[in-house]
């Protein structure tokens, strides 16, 4: 369901923005942008404090869109390339060692919050956007809320201490926006139960609406002409 209804927004030249939920909605995501947007071809950044990218999850044979797995079942489902898909904010104790060494093999590119706290957001980020890019033409955003600091956003169900603010988070998403074409978006995680002061929820928000007005800046600007074919 979530793959026919994004691929009819996205073919209708129109930006599908997904929330959720739980990231495996991604992989359905992406996959409908990719195939309406083709033959201009996608790359994804994505937050996340998650790598999302073991074979299984608590050694069950989980569905194949379980959580933990989805970005592992996006590449092989070969909807993106690896090497044109960039995660940033990774951090903590999860997944694996051997999860980076599947990511590595398939080209995978990340950015670990140690490299944020060393270099900058701005800097990580463009870099990232360049990764991205590199032989495609367009970018999916995906934003998991938890790479934000929990003490931030705790409306989520993985915490993970030592992550972006949310002012560097709102700061990547307009860099973003603003200097390439964005034709897909998720934002996930949010959990507005665990949050009583429902100030993830609010985060969540902005991060959308930055999204939406870089997008119409660009426009605007004269940036974007034309989707398809």
């Amino acid at each position: 369901m979530i793959y026919r209804k994004v691929r009819e927004v996205a073919e209708a030249a129109t930006v599908p923005i997904v929330l959720g939920g739980d990231h495996s909605i991604s992989w359905p995501s992406v996959t409908a942008v990719a195939e309406a947007v083709w033959p201009l071809r996608l790359g994804v950044v994505h937050f996340d404090a998650h790598a999302d990218t073991v074979p299984s999850n608590w050694g069950q044979p989980v569905n194949l869109s379980g959580h933990g797995t989805p970005m592992r079942r996006l590449i092989e489902s070969r909807a993106v390339r690896g090497s044109n898909f960039v995660q940033v904010g990774l951090r903590g104790y999860w997944p694996p060692a051997s999860a980076f060494s599947w990511m590595k093999e398939q080209g995978m590119r990340w950015h670990f919050m140690t490299e944020v706290e060393e270099r900058g957001s701005e800097e990580i980020v463009s870099q990232a956007i360049g990764q991205a890019l590199e032989g495609t033409d367009v970018i999916y955003l995906s934003v998991d809320i938890d790479v934000v600091e929990p003490g931030i956003a705790p409306g989520t169900g993985t915490p993970e201490p030592g992550g972006l603010s949310g002012r560097e988070l709102l700061r990547a998403v307009r860099q973003i926006a603003r200097a390439v074409r964005v034709v897909g978006m998720d934002v996930v995680e949010v959990s507005p139960p665990y949050d009583n002061a429902e100030v993830t929820s609010t985060l969540a928000n902005r991060v959308v609406m930055e999204a939406i007005s870089s997008i119409a800046a660009r426009r605007a600007a004269g940036e974007e002409v034309g989707l398809h074919k």
